[in-house]
């Protein structure tokens, strides 16, 4: 395995997935090396500098099975928009309310909406995890019309959030 590194603006290979079976149902993933020791890390948002956190509802099992299991699935498909991020957040900010389009392995648009999770403080330093969020296509819409805070309220009100598996019926209003 190549470690997530950037170099001179470039990234190679893939972040490293840390996971969490005990805070809510399912998986949490989160990246860990992003925030350097000193308190450098991703150019800040307005919130400060972050790490990564996604979230599944799918309870954890073994990495990489074969056939893969609905959470080898939703947990590679959150390292590609990690590492996507992640090399794009060492020059530009992802600011919570907001929402960025990347692309996935199979050429397709994702798109993934941010807020802030928890903060936390190193060594003096306040940082936070910004969750990551993937939403439909069909969603910007809504988004659009309501608002990206009303938005994730009602993700809320109809327990989505804070997760991002797509094996769901996109929120809004059908033409």
């Amino acid at each position: 395995m190549i470690p997530f590194r950037v170099i001179a603006g470039m990234t190679f290979g893939a972040v490293d997935m840390y996971y969490y079976s005990n805070h809510i149902e399912g998986t949490g993933f989160s990246t860990m090396e992003l925030i350097q020791t000193d308190g450098t890390g991703p150019v800040p948002n307005k919130k400060g500098t972050y790490e990564l956190i996604a979230f599944t509802k799918q309870p954890f099992n073994a990495i990489n099975q074969d056939p893969p299991t609905p959470f080898n699935i939703m947990e590679r498909r959150v390292c590609e928009n990690f590492t996507q991020i992640a090399g794009a957040a060492q020059g530009k900010a992802f600011n919570p309310y907001e929402i960025c389009q990347i692309s996935g392995n199979d050429g397709k648009p994702r798109y993934i909406l941010f807020d802030v999770y928890k903060e936390f403080e190193i060594e003096g330093h306040k940082h936070h995890l910004l969750l990551c969020i993937e939403i439909f296509e069909e969603e910007l819409t809504t988004v659009a019309n309501f608002g990206h805070k009303r938005f994730l309220e009602m993700l809320k009100m109809i327990k989505i959030y804070p997760y991002s598996d797509l094996d769901r019926n996109w929120v809004g209003i059908k033409k």
